[in-house]
């Protein structure tokens, strides 16, 4: 449900005040999958939605906060279970704001964890990728594609995105990029390397692969 206001002024405008108080719960079930998935590095504590941005659209953050948005929740409260039914046929279509969801939920983990915000803005879309198969947000190709190997899984959560199963046998790849974001934390200059290199690489095989064809 939303709230609407008339707002006064040269030019009559109209705000929408979304209620999140029913949509909440949903939030916090994703969090609780992350808490599962993230258990043997550390407590990650309660969620809050005093660490987000509240907005009726994803786009609509420009402090650097994540957002969680009105319209993602709604998008994905009809592939919720049913008692202890995993519903799962209709979360495909849903998969993007899935993902968004995912990525600023983990992005707050992170920070919880002691990642710097710029670093664990990186987790989060990392995360977020290899769990839902989508990629979201405008970190640089090398924040996913450096973490992964050719026999990633990817979107590993797509077919049971509700069972607590699934995120905890993902447990040894969110640990194993987690440790690589904390690498990058402590030493700066190192990821800035890693980067360049990984760059570099990426030219040579479109480069070699164009003269092949």
């Amino acid at each position: 449900m939303c709230r609407v206001e008339l707002k006064d002024g040269i030019a009559a405008e109209l705000v929408l005040h979304p209620d999140f108080t029913p949509l909440l719960p949903h939030f916090d079930t994703v969090w609780n999958l992350l808490a599962q998935s993230l258990k043997p590095i550390d407590d990650i504590g309660e969620f809050w939605e005093g660490d987000y941005v509240l907005g009726l659209f994803p786009e609509m953050s420009q402090n650097g906060r994540p957002i969680l948005s009105y319209a993602d929740a709604l998008a994905i409260q009809d592939t919720f279970p049913d008692v202890d039914v995993v519903k799962t046929d209709g979360i495909k279509h849903v998969l993007e704001p899935f993902a968004r969801i995912i990525e600023s939920l983990a992005v707050v983990a992170a920070i919880r964890l002691g990642l710097s915000a710029s670093t664990a803005a990186m987790f989060g879309n990392q995360l977020s990728y290899i769990a839902s198969g989508v990629a979201t947000g405008t970190i640089d190709e090398f924040a996913r594609g450096s973490l992964l190997d050719e026999t990633a899984q990817i979107g590993w959560c797509r077919d049971s995105p509700w069972a607590v199963e699934t995120w905890i046998s993902a447990q040894p790849r969110i640990e194993s990029i987690l440790d690589r974001c904390l690498l990058w934390d402590k030493n700066p200059l190192l990821f800035t390397q890693q980067r360049q290199l990984w760059y570099q690489a990426r030219r040579f095989e479109t480069r070699a692969h164009t003269e092949r064809s």
